[in-house]
């Protein structure tokens, strides 16, 4: 065979497994052919030898098969004694028909009349109306009276594809003998609709089993498959076929027996080439549908897919409200669409099969759908680049036009544009369009570049013609007119976008009726003016004006926009105020984010939900504000000049965000009294509030009462340093999880936090000096990570210090027992972070070091571990962070007695923020995360059994910033613990003894002096140490470290 143990990474593990490997497979070729020598399996592709090929099984699926099976048994009841009718339901080739066979037969015994009657479209496009009856029948006693059927059944219909064909039995269902069962596959589910009771959406199948059945067909052996690129080129393509049995299988047998080259160029096809086989299945679907159906269906595959699904209504709408509303139920039913998170979306193969479709005018009446670059320009571009076939008149048909103008291509001879160059641009010749194609047929048309808006560069050497009277979307990108053609006529208009455009100044001249237009975007428009052509756009839903800098006033009649839902007038920096008594009934969100010469603000709307006045020069608020019922988020970021917020702020019971963040003017909130139940979060991050004082009041104001905010969940009180503690009632708010107090600079103590706190950061609080006894509560079931930053605290006190570290320790068992018990799956996040100024490795890690790396051998004690504590302390020296971002990685190795090696990564902390100033870590700091790996103690359990559990351990740390390793800053020394699940109801006890402060303290409790005072040197590794950490870690468990405070001043935990 040839194989050495170099060529094996030095594993004789390895070397072991690729001989008996290559032992199996000689076996399998001579069992198979004994009469010819084995070849080399190197050379076996995806095709492979088919001489040699290793047996292949088809695969079952049991496990899922069997879990649908029991999903139809909850839905129709085969003892039941009440006749039942399930519909069986699904895209084609989804595999309904097995499905319902499978569950036939196995229940079938339990009647006597059963039958299968399958391929019922195909039979009722070649037979008579009754020919469905007729074959139930066979067999049965029928007559004119009610016992029609006087046997229990079971029938199974298959593949029924019009109402019609099960219409005697929606018209004979009571005469059925009670108990009987029939079960109905189809891929419409208004063929049954008044018929079953119940229905089942067969589902794809996972990503697993999808790849088993995709490589099955795909590859001659099962070696082929791991060679190469074909294990990431296989799931692309399973991935595509989105669990469709039908095209996994076809998808497979196409590129069996090709070579990488040959998939690859397949990938590239596979969005706009349909398979033949597939294609013919679902053409099937296809050719039933109506005409406006097909429209749609066209539409959406070509141009609309996973767009919003009222939005997508009105563009299908033919000359009634509620014809694309049908258009799309319709195709739901059919299964040719489905509606998710309220976006319609569509299966790849279908998507596939629609633009084959809509490409070609000859398969549709509507006219093609274009989007291939190279189709659209050799349309579109100069006259010289147009053959002489092209020009006659009206001969083609034109629905829509997609040009992206990011796909560099070139049409003949003539590059028209290169991707990047702003001194090229696309020349269009919309004349000659106009000239060729129907101009009644234009509906949908967008010029854009996918990449980058700004440079969609396209050039009209001969002006534009635009006399498309049914156009209803228009997008242009960077368009590059004042105004919009003459001609144009915007009747049947619905969504118009001309975004990032560097020359409009107008939409067009004169006031025109826009009875359909519902959405305008002319963001970043920069020379826009004048807003006059949209004062009869009564019906506007969404009007967005972000960026156009130079706009100053809205149009004086846009109250008559009654049906306008959304306003965006971010960075419109010349705009100083709205129209006087604007009144916007339907108003929900209001942008005027940027706008730095807007200075009052008025009521607009009583329906207003999110108001957005980030950096406005506002310096209040009116009274009036109380009138915002339903308003749910109130931004006031950076707006330099408020001093003040209305009284009546509590009235606002519907807010759940007010952020506050930059207001340095505001010295005050509010005095709230009334309890503002929805408010969740709180930014008041560089203000000048100082309401939440230590002693729970202040000289001349009011505190705030934060028990009326009983359902906070995230308050920012950073860069504020008028603020030196938190009220004790924050302990009161049990759903704070989220508090930030960086750069509070005057901020001394803790006090006391909130029960179920997840994340505390507290950079650079340079005066914090002690920290809450217990630091946050802990409670057995607790599930939930946390994150607790110190860094640059310099004056944190010893016992402030002490408080941190048990609370690491003990939240790192108690996570380890309750994700041990409930998560068996496999969790690589970092469960509990910490990080504060110190030097030393704290005692109770079992492992410790100097440098960077340490290297340990295993005691058996450590077999069966549930997660992993690390210890970091890295040495800063002023280190600037670049991009304010750098995190402590560890790289995890554990090697086992049989050679085998486990390998895992993550971070045990890190600092991240959005500030212009580099953030500067001064000193020394100590990092202490906690992670659960599961996966491991299974790997443990099955070694155990074997004999050949972890005997070896490597671990080893670095600072990145984000992208590289950061050389200045060191790690001084390390550390690491296995976390083993603790004995029954031993937390319970701790939990007790957490919040107990007067629990007794045992003379033998006091003997880890010498486990606190010892030597921490990591190579000395004594037994009388190894006893010390042990009896230092049933203090731990016990939430008693903080009452040690007389007999640890030369803790190792001090700096």
């Amino acid at each position: 065979m040839g194989l050495t143990l170099k060529e094996c990474n030095g594993s004789e593990r390895l070397l072991v497994e690729k001989i008996v490997k290559s032992v199996k497979e000689v076996l399998a070729q001579l069992v198979s052919r004994p009469n010819v020598l084995p070849q080399d399996t190197s050379q076996v592709s995806s095709g492979g030898d088919t001489s040699f090929q290793m047996p292949k099984e088809k695969p079952v699926f049991e496990d899922e098969m069997n879990r649908r099976l029991k999903q139809l048994d909850e839905k129709i009841d085969i003892d039941c004694k009440e006749t039942q009718v399930l519909g069986i339901v699904g895209m084609p080739g989804i595999g309904k028909t097995n499905l319902a066979e499978l569950h036939f037969h196995m229940k079938k015994t339990k009647f006597l009349f059963r039958k299968i009657i399958s391929s019922i479209r195909e039979k009722s496009e070649h037979q008579e109306p009754d020919c469905l009856k007729k074959e139930l029948l066979t067999g049965q006693d029928y007559n004119d009276d009610a016992s029609m059927f006087n046997k229990k059944l079971f029938f199974v219909l298959d593949d029924v594809s019009d109402k019609k064909q099960v219409d005697f039995l929606v018209e004979n269902l009571s005469l059925i003998k009670k108990g009987s069962k029939i079960v109905i596959t189809t891929r419409d589910k208004s063929s049954i609709a008044g018929l079953a009771q119940e229905t089942y959406v067969v589902p794809g199948l996972n990503d697993k089993d999808a790849l088993e059945l995709f490589e099955y067909h795909a590859f001659a052996d099962q070696v082929s498959s791991t060679k190469g690129n074909f294990p990431k080129l296989s799931k692309q393509f399973v991935d595509y076929a989105g669990g469709n049995p039908l095209a996994l299988e076809e998808l497979g047998k196409d590129l069996h027996g090709e070579d990488e080259a040959h998939w690859e160029k397949r990938l590239v096809t596979l969005p706009y080439r349909c398979n033949p086989k597939i294609l013919t299945e679902l053409r099937t679907s296809y050719d039933k549908l109506s005409y406006q159906q097909e429209d749609a269906f066209l539409d959406i595959a070509c141009f609309f897919r996973s767009e919003e699904e009222d939005y997508v209504k009105c563009l299908l709408d033919q000359y009634d409200s509620e014809s694309g509303e049908d258009a799309v139920r319709e195709l739901a039913e059919k299964l040719l669409i489905s509606i998710s998170a309220g976006r319609i979306e569509m299966h790849n193969i279908l998507c596939t099969f629609g633009k084959e479709l809509g490409s070609s005018s000859h398969e549709n009446k509507s006219g093609e759908r274009m989007w291939a670059y190279r189709t659209i320009t050799e349309t579109l571009c100069l006259k010289e680049m147009i053959s002489p076939d092209q020009t006659k008149k009206g001969e083609r048909k034109v629905r829509g036009i997609f040009l992206d103008t990011s796909k560099e291509e070139k049409v003949g001879t003539h590059p028209i544009w290169k991707y990047g160059k702003d001194d090229t641009k696309i020349p269009l010749d919309m004349k000659a369009f106009t000239d060729r194609f129907n101009q009644m047929d234009l509906r949908y048309l967008k010029i854009y570049d996918s990449l980058c808006p700004q440079n969609c560069k396209v050039i009209l050497p001969d002006g534009l013609e635009f006399p498309f009277q049914e156009v209803r979307y228009l997008h242009w990108q960077n368009f590059p007119l004042e105004e919009l053609p003459q001609d144009f006529n915007p009747q049947n208009l619905i969504d118009l976008r001309l975004t990032h455009s560097t020359m409009i100044e107008r939409l067009w001249e004169a006031v025109t009726e826009v009875p359909r237009l519902k959405w305008v975007d002319l963001s970043y428009s920069v020379k826009l003016t004048d807003l006059s052509a949209l004062s009869n756009a009564y019906h506007l839903r969404r009007l967005n004006l972000e960026g156009c800098k130079i706009l100053e006033k809205l149009p004086g009649d846009m109250e008559n926009m009654k049906s306008l839902v959304f306003l965006n007038l971010r960075d419109c920096v010349m705009l100083s105020s709205l129209p006087e008594n604007l009144a916007l009934v339907s108003l929900k969100t209001l942008i005027l984010s940027g706008c730095s010469r807007f200075t009052k603000f008025d009521l607009v709307s009583k329906n207003l939900e999110f108001l957005h006045l980030e950096g406005t020069a506002i310096s209040s608020l009116p009274s009036t504000i109380q009138d915002f019922k339903k308003l749910v988020l109130l931004n006031l970021k950076n707006c330099k000049r408020l001093e003040s917020l209305p009284n009546c702020l509590e009235k606002l019971k519907a807010l759940e965000e007010l952020m506050l963040s930059g207001c340095f003017k505001l010295k005050r909130l509010p005095e709230i009294r009334e309890k503002m139940e929805n408010l969740q979060i709180l930014l008041l991050d560089g203000t000048s509030i100082q309401c939440l004082s230590v002693n729970d009041h202040i000289v001349n104001q009011q505190p705030l009462q934060m028990n009326s905010l009983s359902m906070l969940r995230r308050l920012c009180l950073s860069s504020n340093d008028m603020i030196y503690s938190l009220q004790s009632s924050i302990s009161q708010l049990y759903h704070l999880k989220w508090i930030d107090l960086r750069y509070c600079t005057n901020f001394t103590s803790l006090l006391t936090l909130p029960p179920n706190l997840q994340y505390l950061n507290a950079h650079a609080c340079t005066s914090l000096k002690t920290v809450a006894s217990p630091l946050a509560r802990l409670m057995p079931a607790d599930q939930i990570s946390s994150s607790f930053i110190f860094t640059n605290c310099d004056k944190l006190e010893h016992a402030a210090k002490n408080e941190i570290i048990c609370y690491a320790h003990s939240k790192s068992q108690l996570l380890s027992d309750a994700l041990h018990r409930h998560n068996k799956g496999v969790a690589f996040e970092n469960l509990v972070a910490t990080c504060f100024p110190g030097s030393e490795v704290p005692v109770w890690f079992s492992y410790r070091a100097s440098g960077a790396v340490l290297e340990r051998e295993l005691l058996p004690s450590d077999h069966g571990f549930v997660g992993i504590a690390l210890c970091a302390v890295v040495s800063f020296e002023n280190y600037k962070a670049q991009n304010n971002n750098f995190m402590v990685k560890c790289l995890c190795e554990f090697n086992n007695v049989d050679t085998s090696s486990s390998f895992f990564s993550f971070h045990i902390g890190d600092l991240s923020e959005e500030k212009d100033d580099q953030r500067t870590i001064k000193s020394t700091h100590v990092f202490i995360g906690f992670t659960s790996w599961l996966n491991i103690n299974h790997c443990q359990e099955l070694g155990l059994r074997r004999r050949c559990g972890p005997s070896k351990a490597c671990i080893s740390f670095l600072v990145t910033d984000g992208t590289r390793e950061v050389a200045k800053c060191k790690v001084l020394k390390c550390g690491f613990s296995l976390v083993c699940e603790s004995g029954n109801g031993s937390w319970d006890a701790n939990a007790e003894a957490s919040d107990d402060a007067s629990s007794e303290v045992t003379e033998s409790d006091y003997c880890f002096q010498d486990a606190i005072d010892g030597p921490t040197d990591s190579d000395d590794d004594s037994s009388s140490e190894r006893a010390g950490e042990s009896r230092l870690l049933g203090l731990l468990k016990r939430g008693w470290l903080s009452t040690l405070s007389p007999f640890v001043s030369s803790s190792p935990f001090s700096t």
